[in-house]
């Protein structure tokens, strides 16, 4: 689960910079908590993140997956007024400089991207609030099936051959999809019944679902449907992580 404390490293890297001096800490963690509490689903030191940024200050590199992978909770800006509606000429094409006749189906694909996104980090998020960033679970076959194991092996293999193109991540779990990590949880799920309370509900989801993220990672269109189901299963899957968050 998320932490419900700062790091104290954090706290001293705040109060160590010029732009905080003569801040206290208790005033410093007060503030934190306050954007915490506006903000459910943020751990504390992603909160203290934002604090940060507020002031100028960077510490984001100081932050552990978990914390970076919160930040997908954070609340947009609601605009202050309404501004009255007002007609623009309709835009023959989203792309102008590719008017291709695969350029709808592009955009289309690109708009349900967001919501496989927010799944697939949703969960990574709450498996390694459960067993932490180490890697010692990971190679744990009671926990996650050599299947698995193997699967982000390969993938790593591959991409490390290309050494320009940034990592993943620094844990395995990055190097798995949807069906994955219903895989885990489902494994375990003992530990994982408090968050998502349904299994064959969750497994419904996830079998619905994963066909149409494969679609979508491999630049085949999807269709109506397709995109409504996989926009409603992720607001019913966030829904669901953000409610055990809050708890």
């Amino acid at each position: 689960m998320p932490r419900d404390t700062v790091e104290s490293k954090l706290i001293k890297k705040l109060l160590a910079h010029p732009k905080l001096k003569g801040k206290s800490a208790n005033a410093a963690r007060i503030a934190i908590s306050r954007i915490h509490q506006k903000n459910p689903g943020l751990t504390m030191n992603a909160a203290a993140y934002l604090y940060a940024k507020k002031k100028g200050i960077g510490v984001y590199g100081s932050l552990a997956p978990e914390d970076k992978l919160s930040l997908t909770y954070l609340k947009a800006p609601q605009p202050q007024t309404r501004e009255p509606a007002t007609r623009t000429p309709r835009q023959r094409a989203p792309i102008p400089e590719l008017d291709s006749i695969f350029t709808p189906e592009a955009v289309k694909n690109a708009s349900a991207y967001p919501y496989v996104y927010v799944w697939e980090n949703s969960m990574r998020q709450v498996i390694l609030g459960k067993f932490g960033t180490g890697k010692s679970w990971w190679t744990d076959e009671s926990k996650v099936s050599r299947e698995i194991q193997e699967y982000a092996a390969r993938i790593t293999r591959a991409e490390s051959k290309y050494p320009w193109s940034p990592s993943r991540g620094d844990h395995p779990i990055y190097y798995v999809g949807l069906v994955e990590l219903f895989s885990i949880v489902e494994r375990n799920w003992p530990i994982f019944k408090d968050v998502f309370r349904d299994l064959e509900q969750l497994r419904a989801w996830t079998k619905e679902c994963a066909p149409i993220r494969n679609l979508i990672a491999h630049n085949i269109p999807i269709s109506n449907v397709d995109m409504t189901n996989i926009k409603i299963k992720t607001v019913y899957l966030y829904r669901t992580i953000k409610r055990w968050q809050t708890v």
